[in-house]
């Protein structure tokens, strides 16, 4: 009976004790914003079979140009990949002009190639905007743009006309 009485108890207390709470679930994705396009394809132009070493320079008006545009605090990974040789548009054809890629960029905010810095290896951890660029940018855009300049050599040997053709990748990682 005192079982009863305790339990009879404790059914009461537990039914006048109001029990309530609150879940909440709160998930927030940001991702930083950032766009890269081909401003300028490389071009090394028609060339004569036979013609040696022919070359783009930086500043030339055939060089690549990409356009980075990021959050100007980001840093980025910067990775140019590129094929050994450039390759006859006819598959048949065995030919190939062999080719050798440099890189500058430009984080200044401008494209002025006065700024340009080599990025050793074709590949390099960059801040999307210069430490003075930085400073200035704090009471304007919080966008920035980094420019990367690309320029090379082949070497035009003993092969068939025709159009030959390498597609240079960019590959960026940012955090």
């Amino acid at each position: 009976m005192i079982k009863y009485y305790c339990l009879i108890i404790w059914l009461i207390l537990l039914s006048t004790h109001e029990i309530s709470a609150q879940f909440i679930n709160l998930q927030i994705r940001v991702e930083p914003e950032l766009s890269a396009t081909v401003e300028q394809n490389l071009s090394f132009g028609q060339l004569v079979i036979n013609s040696g070493i022919s070359e783009v320079e930086l500043g030339d008006l055939n060089m690549g140009i990409f356009n980075i545009r990021a959050y100007y605090t980001q840093n980025i990974f910067v990775s140019i990949d590129y094929p050994e040789s450039l390759q006859h548009e006819n598959p048949t054809i065995e030919d190939n002009i062999p080719l050798e890629i440099n890189v500058s960029y430009n984080n200044s905010g401008s494209r002025n190639i006065n700024n340009a810095i080599f990025l050793e290896d074709n590949n390099g951890y960059l801040p999307v905007s210069e430490r003075a660029t930085r400073e200035q940018n704090l009471s304007q855009d919080y966008w920035q743009e980094l420019y990367l300049y690309v320029y090379g050599t082949i070497n035009v040997g003993n092969i068939n006309e025709g159009e030959y053709n390498g597609e240079i990748l960019l590959l960026i990682e940012y955090d």
